[in-house]
């Protein structure tokens, strides 16, 4: 069995979101990065602003953008020059806050690590059970009608379909990765993340973001996407009566995205 995660959709706003990047004994720093608008995925988010990161500074390719957000991954993002130190000044703070982080990266070093995790992923620290099992995105349903004449013969118009996952569950979350109250990790609990993304909370997430469903997390790659019009609160039960270590999430009625 494994994690898995969830990855929600980000919405950079008109006008994109921008970085002021200065890199040691490079001539023409700072330079300013720009995300432009549009919607990202927490991993497309990374690599475009890696790519940017690149463009900017003379595409060298030594920057690197990376996360930890594998099975056992803390949640965090990593901005990484491969050969000269480098400071960053959050022109748009959203990014910032977005990707971890909660100030201008001085001084000057070659790496920098958040120290909060992403806003848009969410990590279990326990065991996923997927209704159908890992990799089956759910069953078929359709707005079908029918009608059956007196003699018995019937016909049917079909005039959509869709895929739904009944539920996704984790039954024994830690408190810390579950209500946000209890966090020692800045937005790592599930509470937090659907306040986030799906509850309004933050500008950029559409209020009920679509989500990419990631069956392990050490398999980025293979995921389905979808929306979550089951889950309207952050409610959930306690594993264990009068004691509030751990809970049961589930996430009901999971509706892929078409095309996804």
């Amino acid at each position: 069995m494994s994690r898995g995660r969830i990855d929600a959709q980000i919405t950079v706003p008109t006008g994109g979101w921008s970085v002021s990047v200065a890199i040691t004994a490079i001539g023409g720093s700072p330079f300013t990065v720009t995300i432009a608008a549009g919607t990202y995925y927490p991993v497309d988010l990374l690599s475009t602003f890696q790519t940017q990161l690149d463009a900017a500074s003379g595409a060298d390719g030594a920057f690197t953008v990376s996360a930890s957000w594998g099975e056992a991954g803390t949640g965090f993002v990593t901005i990484a020059h491969a050969t000269q130190t480098i400071t960053v000044t959050w022109t748009s703070t959203a990014l910032r806050d977005v990707l971890g982080f909660t100030g201008t990266l001085t001084p000057a070093a070659l790496t920098f690590t958040g120290t909060e995790a992403c806003e848009a992923v969410w990590l279990p620290n326990a065991e996923a059970a997927f209704y159908y099992g890992n990799g089956d995105e759910g069953h078929t349903e359709t707005d079908a009608s029918s009608t059956i004449s007196p003699r018995g013969d019937v016909k049917r118009l079909v005039y959509n379909t869709r895929q739904v996952l009944p539920s996704a569950t984790w039954s024994h979350v830690q408190k810390a990765f579950a209500r946000a109250a209890a966090e020692t990790t800045t937005n790592a609990s599930f509470e937090r993340w659907w306040r986030n993304t799906q509850g309004g909370e933050l500008s950029y997430f559409e209020p009920a973001a679509p989500v990419r469903l990631v069956w392990n997390a050490d398999s980025p790659s293979t995921y389905k996407t979808y929306r979550l019009p089951g889950l309207t609160s952050t409610e959930m039960t306690r594993v264990v009566d009068e004691w509030n270590g751990l809970f049961r999430i589930e996430i009901p009625r999971l509706v892929r995205v078409p095309g996804t």
